[in-house]
This record gives C-alpha cells, structure tokens and sequence, in this order.
C-alpha cells in the first residue's frame, strides 16, 4: 500500500471557529501524507442555552452514574462528536475517521485507514491513547499492525475510526451523561465493539493546552464527592471484570 494513494473514507477535524491554527496543524500533517481533511466545526460549550443543555445531557442519569456533574466543555465536545455520528446516519456515511484538532500525526495513518477499511465485525477502532493502556487481547494482521481489545477502554477521544452501526449505537441514547471519552469505556451497554489498532498513528500534541480545561477553568471536580466517586469507580470495576471491549473472534479480514 502506497502512503501516496488516496484514502477512500472521510477524515473529519473538529476545530473551533476561534481555533484556526490548530486546524492548520493538523491540517498540513494530514495534506502531507495524502489526507484531505473535512473541517467540523465544534461546539463551543459555553455558547450553550440552558434549552440547549437539557435537551442533550441527562442530570438525573449524570447524578446516578458519574462521578461529577460534566462541564460546559464536556457537553460541547460531546456534542462535537455526536454531530458527526449524525452526519454519517444523515448522509449513509459507511466509515469515517475522526480527529480532534490537538494531534500529531504518524506517516502510517493511510496504511492504519486503509488495514480498518479491510476488516468487519467492528464499530470504533481506537487510533489513540496517550496512557499505554494495556491490551486483553491481541489479533495479528498480515500487515503488520495488530487489532486489540480491552477490559480498561483508553479514555481517550482524539482519533479513531468509527462506521455507520457504531454510529448508530452511539445515538440511540438521546442524552448523555458522561464526558465522550469516558462512555467510549462503556461501550458494552450499547453492544459496541471497540477496538484499537496497534501501533497507534495519531497522538495528542503537547503544542496545544486543552480547549475543554480553558472553557472549564482548568478544572473538572466540580460536584465530586467521596461517597459518589467511590460508587462509580466501584461500578466501572464490576463492569471491567465482566465485560470486554469487543469479540476479536468476529473480526474477519478482508481479501
């Protein structure tokens, strides 16, 4: 496979309107392995009515099942990313990648692309993680790259590929309730099969400080309390213990 080749699948940057250099950042990197990047404009949570917020984001579920209540940040970027599920339900998107604009990209994203466009069975294929979180298990493709799941998901949202059933499990919520990285952990409640593909190809930049820190105040307690974090981190435990992130045995490769 040639880097020079196009990629066949949209590759989607989301960037705020008031954050142009850091599209242009990613947007130079991608450019120069091939990749015309489509621009998505995020959401910018604290541009958010209270209509707007209660019509996306569930307290009473937030309250029972999380640790904190979510910031203005979190709501946004989760909306961000839902905008984009939506897109591929609207216009039968088959397979998309999504990034985030604070990346570094690795000059085998093409191959990395063009590896999860050959394979089934999956609906989130991680390309990030920047805590080296360890595999459960681990399936080894014939070019070289390797598709993982877990019992710890990487909480972290900043590049993965994602196709229209994914997509589609995603929304069947209505609202949400937890920031989008961390529901990526608890995929299984919506039968998601989450994977990662090994080695990772995109990175977050240390170029940039976080959107959703500046627009929460450098901050993400808020409401967090001894007793509350205690009983999430106990459920997050028990589902860990039962459940993994995706069937490597429902993964077929392509000819």
């Amino acid at each position: 496979m040639s880097v020079s080749d196009p990629v066949k699948v949209p590759v989607f940057v989301i960037n705020l309107q008031s954050s142009q250099e850091r599209f242009q950042y990613a947007e130079q990197q991608l450019l120069a392995l091939g990749i015309q990047p489509i621009r998505f404009n995020a959401v910018y949570g604290k541009d958010l009515t209270p209509e707007e917020i209660d019509a996306c984001y569930d307290k009473p579920a937030n309250k029972q099942l999380f640790r904190r209540s979510l910031s203005l940040g979190e709501i946004g970027c989760y909306l961000s990313h839902r905008g984009i599920w939506q897109l591929m339900l609207d216009q039968n998107i088959e397979m998309a990648i999504v990034l985030e604009d604070d990346i570094d990209v690795d000059t085998r994203l093409p191959e990395a692309i063009r590896q999860i466009n050959a394979l089934t069975g999956w609906d989130h294929i991680k390309l990030s993680d920047d805590r080296a979180t360890p595999a459960h298990q681990k399936l080894h493709l014939e070019t070289g790259f390797e598709l993982v799941n877990f019992k710890k998901v990487p909480n972290c949202a900043t590049g993965y590929a994602i196709n229209l059933q994914g997509a589609r499990k995603l929304l069947s919520r209505d609202k949400f309730f937890r920031p989008v990285d961390i529901d990526l952990q608890f995929g299984h409640e919506l039968d998601l099969q989450l994977f990662s593909l090994l080695p990772y190809t995109i990175w977050p930049s240390s170029k940039f400080d976080s959107v959703i820190n500046a627009i929460s105040g450098g901050s993400r307690k808020g409401d967090t309390t001894f007793g509350r974090n205690l009983k999430y981190r106990l459920h997050a435990a028990w589902h860990r213990w039962w459940y993994t992130s995706g069937g490597l045995n429902k993964i077929v490769e392509k000819r």
